[in-house]
């Protein structure tokens, strides 16, 4: 039967155009600049172990090391150097070298670490002909002053050279190693409190080690410091090269061993992170050649007899100048695997003790070692891009999928007469498609890519925190749906006003339009940016396509053709979803799924540590019984679905629908990153280091794995997912405004006149929100719009406080329900910014304390007006 299976796939694969396998990124490399002559200069002019970094829009390298007068062979010696040179960007992406003024360090060095920071270089360490040095100083440029300035930092507890390190917030992280101790330290420092000077930490198992390579990146979780390989001689004849790689947590300040199947040596390599969790290597010593020269040098200084050791220097002066240069591979390591892949090769001679460098879409590779005794004045620079096919099949399904959902739009035109089917679909939805659209609206393209992305990344104990849905429904249904659909309300703030005031339903209808305004753009842009990577589509593209049909096909069919659309979205999510693992099952060998998933952990389900600061059990169950409460009880997005079936019962039908569906997703999804952390681990070279974020792991895979036609009907189905979320916000936000501003506010004359005014609206907040997308794109201002989402996002749990507050407390009143949403609001960013706790808490808190607050300032103003009470619970029981 599996046989048949496969043969059946590899078939379809074959008639679909299946996607060739090919290199995934390009490296387009050229020649940057060239150091300039100077005062380091003879025949040449090229340099090692320079400080270098970006600062203020320029490129500064400083101090190094060459042989100015030729190689050992030549009689040459090593010369250390302290000039500054500084290549500044001007307009039109043109580069200059500042001739105005030589600059120089306080004193000559080489082979010492750079770390970049906002406020300049950080230079720590390195040595000279006299000395190895423990000096730690910051240098930066002044763009204005056309100066080179130099502030002394704390000193290095001990004096170091050829370190590797980074820096992760606000510190500095070193891994050290002392040759004649044999010893190796790990170091700290924490630019805003520089008082604290240098703190030791806890070091890796591993050797001891110097030439090797650091790097900060994220591991799907949380930076890390990244410590690769590298050499260690200490009192030996010849240096041990190491095969072996670490990772440091700061958060846990622990490390661990890296848990690689490519086992390879290199040392005095260099090395940058790209895209969401890759780190990339290029070229370095493997240590053959090296190995060999120092047990040359060993023999050469233990030789007593002149003719022999006139010999050995004879056969080590020709290594020297026969050298064929160091390794040209460029490898890609991905933090999340822990698995390595071989990218290419450099264009030319590798370029070692130098520090690769990002500045802006480019990778640069300064100067630096080619050969023993000789440097290259050459700056390289490489810039990566994906060699992505969408395919022609996959974008005629595309374009049949989004026509689709227009049509459906056209289709349900014919049924608009009123407010009541704009906003309700005239009560015509049945309960199933009502429960479907219910999932659907929280199954937004973010989640699609996102909960794959997280047990890529971590592993199942986000698992519970989807179930709690399930234990909420029942709980939703008895308390909450009979308050929205026994009163005939069109909007859940309608009751907000039954029960308290006036005043509290336009506040909560406001928060939630701020809202839901708030999340437009980032719901467009960041599913575009994901599948601009995957699929080459251009993301202006995306982004009009998704905000300008999603308009069109709303402000045509209304909350039935949202509604409508949902159902198709879920059913082509679900069902590609479930091919998708179906197809990654059968790729894979059984025994790498059952060796990685316990050997990575990735099953871990639950955690039951009592701690409120971690992912525990405790906080998902809290957490997701919280969120679910206040987005099933108080969001109008869903609540809307509510209202849109012929009765209470059918609803009750629909939401149950909704949330049990939550069980088989989940249980796809969950599955199906496992897996695609399996495939990556065994295929790491099909990942590309392009990715800039982990979200886009899954449409990677669909793109690049799936038969075409497969593949476009899955990426159709994100498109729709965020034209979901888009259509959802749009009508519900129209539908706020039209009743709860205009219908209570400013009556109009007629309910045609309403029906125009929610259409009108229905445009207006569909081209607000694609407008957004597009300006966060093009001036990547996403950073102030997450502020301005997180403020909003603070009253959010506090909002569905007060509706439980009114629903089961007598005692509240609109002065004590809006004090209590008001404050919990305050103590959201309070616990935020000065606690510990897991965001997964946040809607518990906040709907914690807003109804604590709302209850005891209720008592402060007085009791309830009588007739209020009848929307109670209590009450309404009675009914």
């Amino acid at each position: 039967m599996r046989n048949f299976v496969l043969t059946f796939l590899l078939l379809c694969s074959i008639v679909m155009f299946g996607n060739e396998d090919a290199p995934f990124v390009n490296f387009s490399w050229k020649e940057f600049a060239s150091i300039p002559p100077g005062n380091n200069q003879s025949s040449q002019p090229g340099l090692a172990g320079a400080f270098m970094g970006i600062h203020n829009e320029a490129l500064i390298i400083a101090g190094g090391a060459n042989f100015p007068n030729g190689g050992v062979w030549e009689g040459g010696a090593k010369a250390y150097h302290q000039a500054v040179y500084v290549l500044e960007k001007m307009e039109a992406e043109q580069y200059q070298w500042f001739a105005g003024k030589q600059f120089v360090l306080p004193q000559k060095v080489a082979y010492g670490l750079t770390v970049a920071t906002d406020a300049g270089l950080v230079c720590i360490g390195g040595m000279n002909e006299s000395s190895v040095l423990n000096t730690v100083f910051l240098m930066k440029w002044d763009s204005q002053e056309k100066e080179v300035n130099i502030q002394d930092l704390p000193s290095l507890p001990k004096p170091f050279a050829n370190m590797s390190g980074g820096k992760i917030g606000n510190k500095i992280y070193v891994a050290a190693s002392d040759d004649q101790t044999e010893s190796k330290y790990f170091l700290e420092l924490d630019l805003s409190n520089l008082e604290l000077g240098w703190k030791e930490l806890p070091v890796w198992s591993g050797s001891p080690r110097t030439h090797a390579v650091g790097i900060v990146q994220n591991n799907g979780e949380v930076d890390c410091f990244y410590l690769f390989k590298g050499r260690f001689k200490g009192q030996n004849r010849t240096s041990q090269m190491l095969t072996d790689s670490y990772e440091f947590n700061p958060l846990t300040n622990t490390w661990r061993p890296l848990k690689t199947d490519t086992e390879f040596q290199l040392a005095a390599g260099t090395g940058v992170a790209v895209g969401a969790n890759h780190i990339l290597l290029f070229g370095g010593d493997d240590g053959h050649t090296f190995n060999q020269l120092e047990q040359l040098g060993a023999d050469i200084n233990q030789a007593t007899d002149s003719a022999a050791q006139k010999k050995l220097v004879a056969e080590r002066d020709h290594i020297l100048q026969s050298h064929p240069g160091f390794a040209k591979e460029i490898w890609a390591f991905h933090t999340i695997t822990q698995s390595w892949a071989k990218m290419g090769e450099l264009p030319s001679q590798a370029q070692v003790t130098t520090t690769a460098l990002k500045w802006n879409d480019q990778i640069l590779i300064p100067s630096g070692e080619v050969a023993p005794c000789v440097r290259t004045p050459h700056i390289l620079a490489v810039t990566l891009s994906n060699d992505t096919y969408f395919g022609t099949l996959n974008y005629i399904v595309l374009l049949v999928y989004l026509v689709v959902l227009v049509g459906i739009g056209f289709v349900f035109s014919k049924n608009q007469h009123s407010t009541d089917d704009f906003f309700k679909g005239g009560k015509r939805i049945p309960w199933w498609a009502a429960g479907l659209s219910i999932f659907g609206t929280q199954l937004s393209a973010i989640t699609f890519m996102a909960i794959p992305a997280k047990t890529f990344a971590t592993d199942w104990l986000y698992f519970f925190l989807m179930m709690t849905i399930i234990m909420v429904a029942p709980f939703i249904i008895r308390y909450f749906l009979p308050f929205y659909r026994r009163y005939n309300l069109t909007t859940a703030y309608e009751y907000l006003e039954l029960r308290f005031n006036l005043p509290t339903r336009l506040l909560g209808s406001a928060m939630y339009i701020f809202l839901q305004v708030g999340r437009l753009g980032i719901v467009l842009l960041l599913p575009s940016l994901a599948l601009s990577v995957v699929t080459g589509i251009n993301v202006y593209t995306c982004i009009l396509t998704m905000g300008v049909l999603s308009i069109l096909y709303t402000v045509l069919g209304g909350i039935e053709a949202v509604i409508w659309t949902d159902v198709v979205q879920v059913i082509v999510l679900l069902g590609g979803a479930l091919l998708s693992l179906v197809l990654l099952y059968l790729n894979l060998d059984g025994n790498d799924i059952s060796n990685y998933v316990a050997d990575f952990q990735k099953m871990r389900i639950f955690d039951s540590t009592l701690s409120f600061s971690e992912p525990t059990l405790w906080v998902v169950l809290i957490g997701g019984f919280a969120s679910n409460i206040v987005q099933y009880g108080s969001d109008q997005t869903v609540i809307q679905r509510y209202l849109t079936t012929k009765d209470e019962k059918a609803a009750a039908k629909g939401i149950t629908t909704g949330a049990w569906l939550a069980l088989p997703s989940t249980l796809i999804f969950f599955t199906l990153g496992t897996l695609l952390f399996v495939h990556y681990k065994t295929s790491p070279e099909l990942l590309t280091p392009m990715l800039e974020k982990t979200d886009a792991i899954f449409p990677w895979y669909i793109v690049n794995s799936l038969p075409q036609g497969v593949s476009g009907l899955l990426i159709a189905a994100v498109f729709a997912a965020s034209m979901s979320s888009l259509d959802s916000s749009m009508n519900s936000v129209s539908t706020v405004i039209t009743t709860d501003f205009f219908r209570r506010l400013q009556p109009l004359k007629n309910e045609l006149s309403y029906l125009k005014t929610a259409r009108l609206i229905t445009i207006i907040i569909g081209t607000i929100g694609t407008g957004f997308a597009l300006l966060m794109a093009s001036w990547g201002i996403s950073s102030l719009w997450d502020q301005f989402n997180m403020i909003v996002g603070l009253f959010a749990g506090g909002l569905g406080g007060i509706f439980a507050l009114g629903i089961f407390t007598k005692r509240a009143n609109g002065m004590g329900a809006l004090t209590g949403l008001l404050l919990s609001g305050i103590l959201q960013y309070i616990i935020k910014e000065h606690t510990s706790v897991h965001l997964l808490m946040y809607a518990f808190t906040g709907m914690f304390s807003s109804i604590v607050i709302g209850y005891f300032a209720s008592l402060l103003f007085g009791k309830s007006e009588a007739g209020k009470l009848e929307y109670t619970y209590f009450n309404l029981k009675k009914r």
